[in-house]
């Protein structure tokens, strides 16, 4: 390796964890919570720290923590312990939550003007990821994820939760993926989560007009 690519090599090393702290500070100056810290039976894989997502871009750095606001994070708890009402060993795993709004132009970039544009938010005025109050979910069983029918971020009609027997009666999702997300928006929508038609994934703490009239964007 050249002295110029290890220097640059090292310099992108040191972007990254810098790119994650200060993320990391924002999230908290903004009073949101670490989820993942609050019980051990929620898990946290966030998809847009990795190339394993629509854009096909790492676009958190490192960072690897999900966050809410606090009164959202204690709702996903009270869905929680419901869910552990029907089996002990149910968990949760996150996918995405709180989101920068510059992850969210990216995002947008990537669909606009292409049939996808529909399950993105449009940047703006910033989408429910962006106030810190959605979270995109799923349920686990013994810290392994279940079959919920189709992968986080499918945007096709597989994903959609509004005909889901029809999904099944064609084979395109099995009846235990659909009594997966019936079972993950039960608990959800009992906890005072709203969904989303679309995305199975996809749960909101409170309607758009509330959140931006009472909650900051993260506007960074």
């Amino acid at each position: 390796m050249t002295r110029c690519l290890l220097l640059l090599v090292l310099w992108l090393a040191t972007a990254m964890g810098s790119t994650a702290a200060s993320l990391d500070s924002l999230m908290t100056q903004y009073g949101l919570v670490d989820v993942g810290a609050l019980d051990s039976a929620i898990t946290v894989d966030l998809r847009y720290a990795t190339t394993n997502n629509f854009v096909g871009r790492q676009m958190y750095g490192s960072l690897t923590r999900a966050y809410l606001t606090p009164e959202t994070a204690r709702s996903l708890l009270v869905a929680l312990a419901m869910l552990r009402t029907v089996d002990v060993r149910y968990g949760f795993i996150i996918y995405d939550a709180a989101r920068p709004l510059s992850v969210q132009r990216t995002m947008w970039d990537c669909v606009k003007g292409t049939p996808n544009e529909r399950y993105v938010a449009k940047p703006h005025r910033g989408g429910p990821h962006n106030y810190g109050m959605a979270v995109d979910i799923a349920l686990t069983l013994d810290g392994v994820p279940v079959d919920m029918g189709t992968p986080f971020d499918t945007f096709t009609p597989a994903a959609h939760i509004t005909a889901e027997p029809s999904l099944v009666k064609r084979g395109i999702i099995s009846r235990e993926a659909m009594n997966n997300r019936r079972l993950l928006r039960r608990v959800m929508t009992a906890a005072g989560f709203g969904t989303f038609s679309r995305e199975w994934w996809h749960f909101t703490r409170y309607k758009m007009p509330y959140t931006r009239a009472h909650l900051p964007l993260l506007d960074f």
